[in-house]
């Protein structure tokens, strides 16, 4: 009797169906929904780490690094990935396919829910998006391409003209609701879990167009971007103390910052971040330098992202305000 393609092989059919698609593909690690781990030289805790920024100069051809950034259209590329672990699961990166998925979850913890959303009959994300429904008097999008996942939520998945942008993380759709578009990704049907396979249901194979109501919520929930920030005014201010810090280039000061002993790390971040800054308001430096710097050194440094970022900003503020260097 024939039962059809293998699991394995049905994903390595669906790999190059997406690819098919214009939808580029990143490998994650069988039976998980994280990227493969990193080679030496692009994980930052190795002793053969190389310090760089991302994709774009990373030490070695780009392959199954950096996670979705590495997505590809390549069919060939995506087929080594494929020779060498047979049974890695996929992820789509959303953007570049101009995808909007819209990820519904349960409430599988019994967490308790937020008091907005303390009405009859509303117990997890699917109840939320059914409010977001009524609230517009749309119809549920049953044209949408369906996916659920092993923990019995649905990922529903639209279709953006080019060139939209909606954020994943800059917003709040609604409790247990996530979104998954620019700067983000996937999972792939047929990628499997230890709770099952994500597997497309339903009758459409194709997403939807996102309908108007959606986009609408979007742009109130606070996933579309907002205008540009004016402009940082410049301040010109008398000479400040040269506390040795002013002589030194800012390659100088993230080496500092990248080779600080672990005690003294979150000091130094702040320490060179604030020169770093005054480089900036002095015109040595432009903003975009000081930030790929900063940024580079400080997960040289093991600093998380936010506190990276929030010392960039807290450094900047205060050197437009006048602040000591």
């Amino acid at each position: 009797m024939n039962l059809g393609p293998r699991p394995r092989e049905r994903r390595h059919r669906a790999i190059h169906a997406f690819i098919d698609r214009g939808c580029p593909v990143s490998a994650l690690a069988p039976g998980s929904k994280a990227p493969m781990k990193s080679c030496p030289q692009c994980d930052i805790k190795s002793p053969e780490y190389v310090r760089h920024l991302g994709i774009d100069d990373c030490p070695h051809p780009a392959d199954l690094c950096h996670g979705f950034h590495a997505a590809t259209l390549d069919h060939d590329k995506a087929q080594s990935w494929i020779d060498r672990h047979p049974n890695l699961n996929f992820a789509i990166s959303t953007g570049p396919a101009c995808l909007l998925v819209i990820d519904l979850d349960r409430n599988k913890k019994n967490k308790p829910i937020p008091e907005q959303y303390q009405l009859p009959g509303v117990v997890d994300g699917f109840d939320v998006f059914a409010l977001a429904l009524e609230r517009y008097g749309a119809p549920y999008p049953a044209d949408a391409m369906h996916v659920a996942t092993p923990g019995r939520g649905l990922h529903l998945w639209f279709s953006l003209p080019p060139g939209l942008v909606v954020n994943k993380s800059e917003g709040d759709f609604g409790w247990l609701i996530d979104v998954r578009s620019t700067g983000s990704y996937i999972i792939g049907p047929t990628s499997v879990v230890d709770g099952g396979e994500y597997r497309r249901i339903g009758h459409s194979a194709q997403p939807m167009p996102a309908p108007a109501w959606l986009l609408h919520h979007l742009e109130g929930t606070g996933h579309m971007p907002k205008p540009p920030a004016p402009p940082r005014p410049v301040r010109r201010l008398v000479p400040r103390q040269d506390n040795g810090q002013r002589g030194k280039t800012l390659q100088q000061l993230a080496d500092e910052l990248a080779g600080a002993p672990e005690s003294i790390r979150h000091a130094e971040l702040c320490r060179v971040t604030t020169a770093a800054a005054h480089m900036v308001l002095d015109g040595r430096i432009s903003e975009h330098e000081m930030r790929d710097e900063i940024h580079a050194a400080g997960r040289a440094a093991a600093r998380d992202e936010y506190e990276i970022h929030k010392a960039i900003e807290t450094a900047l503020a205060k050197a437009a305000r006048g602040g000591a260097a």
